[in-house]
């Protein structure tokens, strides 16, 4: 424990004045400062490309399992039906492109039905990934 606080406490004496000297340096040639522009387009593409992927994934949404989607109907491109249960209540909802609006409190919930397609694509899928493993 003293000798990690130790190190800890060192690096934090050593690091500013490491710091110090590398900003004072000017790059010496133009690769030097070509290496540096690629390095940091680098960060920023990796920044935008999680970004985009967490926008697509939805990771962030409903991350407590206490909401799902029983049933959705769509009604045009844009405009839908939408059983949600949140909890032990379900609630049934009108979704447009700009708002979602409480239709009605369901008093009987309805059931929440498997799709027969999905559980074939799953033993399909598993099929495949258990010959890839072979």
């Amino acid at each position: 424990m003293r000798s990690s606080l130790g190190l800890l406490l060192g690096l934090c004496v050593a690091l500013p004045a490491a710091a110090e000297q590398e900003i004072n340096v000017a790059p010496s040639s133009q690769v030097e400062l070509l290496s540096w522009i690629m390095s940091l387009a680098v960060v920023l593409v990796t920044i935008l490309v999680c970004a985009w992927v967490l926008k697509k994934t939805r990771l962030n949404q409903f991350a407590g399992g206490q909401s799902k989607v029983i049933t959705n109907l769509a009604l045009g491109t844009r405009e839908r039906i939408m059983v949600v249960e949140i909890g032990e209540q379900q609630y049934l909802l009108g979704v447009t492109s700009q708002s979602i609006n409480l239709l009605d409190k369901l008093e009987q919930p309805l059931e929440a039905k498997p799709n027969k397609m999905s559980g074939h694509f799953a033993k399909q899928l598993q099929g495949i990934l258990s010959k890839n493993e072979k």
